[in-house]
């Protein structure tokens, strides 16, 4: 038993792992997304965003993002947020299956102001 909660800690810890070094690689490359004319894409709800948000993205909430990703440019980079980077992660999917090629998970919109 105490053998299957190590392993599962280490896969916990590999993953947590992953996920940040993803994150750190998309924040290393917004600079020149933004040149690229990316568009920030916070997936947050209405609230949250009005609460507080990175200058110049744009606000739509993932469960609006399906009726809404027409307003996104598919030929421009996509940088995704949100509050801990799950709701981006899904939206980068969503985007991704309707043809845009090139979406970024930024993870959390905080991480974008630094």
């Amino acid at each position: 038993m105490n053998e299957n909660i190590i392993y599962a800690f280490i896969i916990l810890v590999a993953y947590i792992a992953y996920k940040k070094y993803s994150q750190h690689k998309v924040l290393k490359l917004v600079p020149t997304l933004l040149s690229q004319g990316g568009q920030i894409v916070d997936v947050r709800s209405e609230s949250e965003f009005a609460f507080a948000h990175k200058v110049g993205s744009i606000n739509i909430p993932l469960d609006l993002l399906k009726s809404r990703m027409s307003e996104l440019d598919n030929t421009k980079p996509v940088i995704l947020c949100c509050a801990s980077g799950s709701r981006s992660s899904f939206a980068k999917r969503i985007l991704m299956a309707n043809g845009f090629k090139n979406v970024h998970n930024a993870g959390t919109w905080d991480s974008l102001t630094k």
